[in-house]
This record gives C-alpha cells, structure tokens and sequence, in this order.
C-alpha cells in the first residue's frame, strides 16, 4: 500500500514531470557570488618585476627592483635603458630572500603640490642624440694652395652661336625703316659674329670648380661661392658675373681671407667646334 500511494503522488503527465525536475533543480542549486576584479588589481597581476638603472621618479632608485607593465617595459623603458628585465632564477632567489620589491612612490617627489613628471624626466631627451659632425676648416691660405693646384689654367665651356640673320629685302616696308634697321644691323655685326645663346655666369664657373675640387678628400672640403667668383677683362658692358659671346675671358678666384686672387681663363667655344 505504501509503494502505491507514493506512486499516485507522483505526475504522471509529461509536462508535470518536467516542471517538477526543473522546480527540484533550481532548488538545490547553489547560489554562486560572482566577484568583479578590479582594474588596479588586474593591472598588479600583470605586472612583471624589473631592475632600475636609473634612478625613476614616483619608482625608486638605480637598483631597485618594482613591478612594472609589460608593454611600457618593452616599448619605452628597455629601449631607453631605464630598466632591466629580471631573470626567473634570479627572481625566484629575490623572494626567497625576501627582497622588498615595491614601487616606491614617494621617492622623487620635489614639493607636496608639485610632484616629477616621471615620463618627462625618464624619457627626456625623447630624440637620440646625434653628435654634430666636426669638420676641420682649412685655413684661406690652404684652400688657395688647392685651388691653384687642382683648377686647370683654362676652363672650357660650350654654348650653341646665334647665327646671324641674312639681309633680305622686306616688300611693302618704308624707307625710314630700312634705314633703321639697317643701321641696327651695321652696328651689331660684329657682336652676332660671336653671339651665344644664354650665357656662361660665375655660378657656372663655381659649380665647375667644385667637381674639379671634388676628386680629392681634402680639395672637397674647399668653400667655394658664387660670389668668389668673378669676370675681369673682356667683357661686354664692365659685367662681371656673366659673358654671353663667344671668345676667351679672364677670372678672377678670391676666397675671403686670402691675400692675393688667383687667375684663370675662361674659354667660351662654339658646340660646332667641338665636334
């Protein structure tokens, strides 16, 4: 009799067995309390302890040992050679010994409102430093010595000659201007004989004497400029920076310092000549 009125206290549909099991479950389920870690802490366990090299505001001293963020470790503080990374054996024997191995955050503080910015003072200067290059300068009286010793006695350029244009006579024209044009051409005949197109300029000569200069180590240390530079004889209106004919041109070459210039010759050929 007893097994059957247990059996009839039993569901007997499906629905109720089913509600019954869910009912028993949810009964003698524990209750779980889920805990959320905090950011300082998760921060703490990823941490890794490192070796000081310098003395760290806000950390400690050179020597010390503190906990540190990985990826600050790897990207700014190992490069700079602020921190050292702490072998596992020689890690292991450090808490064996009982090392404190805590950040110190009062060390490096200058006043109490005021404290040091540690990515400042740790990292600064941010750029490596690059040694200046130190170049010996030679003295006006060697680079003359150079010049006069690597500038051949006639440099040599090329410019196309503006030919000259033939008298034809102009149908329809007035006799005032033939007369002009005429006496225009008269007065120039000898100066389009050797006409060039453009011209050969004291910035030309410099960049010339400069690759002459720079076959030699010392002779390319040689400063030479423009203003160095500059026409003496034969040219046309008293110009002293540019020629624009053809013919044979003297130069004079005179760093600031030296005592006396030195001469050469300018050489202006027509292209067809050098053919």
């Amino acid at each position: 009799m007893a097994s059957l009125s247990r059996s009839a206290l039993l569901p007997q549909c499906t629905s109720c067995i089913r509600r019954v099991a869910r009912h028993n479950l949810d009964g003698r389920a524990p209750q779980q309390q889920i805990r959320s870690i905090s950011k300082a802490a998760k921060e703490a366990k990823r941490n890794i302890v490192v070796k000081l090299l310098k003395d760290v505001p806000r950390y400690g001293r050179a020597g010390s040992y503190v906990p540190l963020n990985p990826a600050t470790m790897r990207n700014r503080w190992f490069p700079a050679r602020v921190a050292d990374y702490v072998p596992f054996q020689q890690l292991k024997l450090l808490k064996a010994q009982e090392v404190d191995m805590q950040r110190d955050t009062t060390y490096g503080v200058r006043v109490a409102l005021e404290e040091v910015d540690e990515e400042e003072d740790v990292l600064t200067p941010r750029r490596p430093y690059v040694r200046p290059i130190e170049i010996e300068v030679l003295s006006p009286e060697r680079s003359m010595e150079l010049l006069d010793t690597f500038v051949p006695p006639s440099i040599d350029f090329s410019r196309q000659r503006i030919e000259a244009q033939e008298n034809k006579p102009r149908y329809g024209a007035s006799g005032a201007a033939d007369v002009l044009t005429a006496a225009a051409m008269g007065a120039n005949t000898e100066r389009s004989s050797n006409a060039i197109y453009g011209s050969v300029s004291t910035a030309d000569i410099a960049a010339t004497l400069k690759a002459a200069l720079a076959h030699n180590d010392e002779a390319a240390r040689v400063i030479l400029n423009e203003a160095d530079v500059r026409f003496v004889t034969n040219t046309e209106d008293g110009d002293a920076q540019r020629v624009k004919e053809l013919g044979v041109f003297k130069i004079e070459i005179q760093l600031p310092g030296a005592a006396e210039p030195l001469l050469r010759n300018v050489r202006v050929k027509a292209k067809d000549m050098d053919a």
